[in-house]
């Protein structure tokens, strides 16, 4: 009389019940990934400093996007509807006429009024 123990397999990253294949680890590529760059994070810095320059290139797009390579005014409207961030930048850049710039890599904004936003190139 042989006695069966029936061990359920688990997801290693979500620990959904597996089904499938003997050597399967993982339910699918999604928590596959997930569970990679997780163990790939060496401390909790290391993922803060991928979230902020995420941020940051998206912010960067949407500037390039809206600037279309010349210098240009926008209503801010289109940055908030973007999600703009406006706390994050790469530079703070001041004229000599004490006009201050912020900087998002390779382009640069100036906030004008509460419904409008100067947005060049910015090269130095």
């Amino acid at each position: 009389m042989s006695s069966q123990i029936n061990l359920k397999r688990r997801c290693c990253f979500c620990g959904t019940e597996l089904y499938g294949r003997a050597d399967k680890k993982f339910c699918d590529d999604n928590c596959r990934n997930n569970y990679h760059y997780r163990i790939r994070l060496k401390d909790n810095d290391d993922l803060v400093i991928k979230m902020v320059n995420s941020t940051l290139l998206k912010c960067r797009e949407t500037l390039k996007t809206l600037c279309l390579g010349q210098k240009k005014i926008v209503e801010k409207k289109l940055l908030d509807d973007r999600h703009f961030d406006y706390e994050l930048m790469t530079n703070v850049y001041k004229t000599k006429g004490e006009s201050e710039y912020r900087v998002v890599y390779d382009y640069a904004y100036k906030i004008l009024n509460d419904d409008e936003v100067l947005i060049l190139k910015f090269v130095k």
